[in-house]
């Protein structure tokens, strides 16, 4: 499903990942609110944060605090997963196999 806003970009499908960095992630939450039509300090209510906070999550921010950032995203019906990346080595890789 495609919420689009023709004043702005088509956010990416629900079920489709977006990196924290892309515009993509702060375009999805913004999306996601106004498919909910909900104002950003009625989220901001729902979320227990401020407006502020809202307004910086949809304008992209990328240093944000990760518990306000789950609550609000919790409130919005979304969530966040972690996938490890290709080639990135985690403490499970560096340890030498048993012999």
């Amino acid at each position: 499903m495609f919420v689009h806003n023709v004043l702005e970009k088509s956010a990416p499908p629900a079920d489709t990942l977006v990196h924290m960095h892309d515009h993509a992630f702060a375009a999805a939450v913004r999306a996601r609110r106004r498919a909910l039509r909900l104002r950003q300090d009625q989220l901001a209510e729902l979320a227990q944060c401020s407006t502020r906070f809202v307004h910086m999550v949809e304008a992209g921010k990328t240093t944000l605090r990760l518990d306000k950032l789950l609550t609000l995203l919790d409130a919005l019906g979304l969530g966040l997963e972690l996938q490890r990346r290709p080639g990135l080595r985690v403490a499970d890789d560096l340890t030498p196999p048993a012999s």
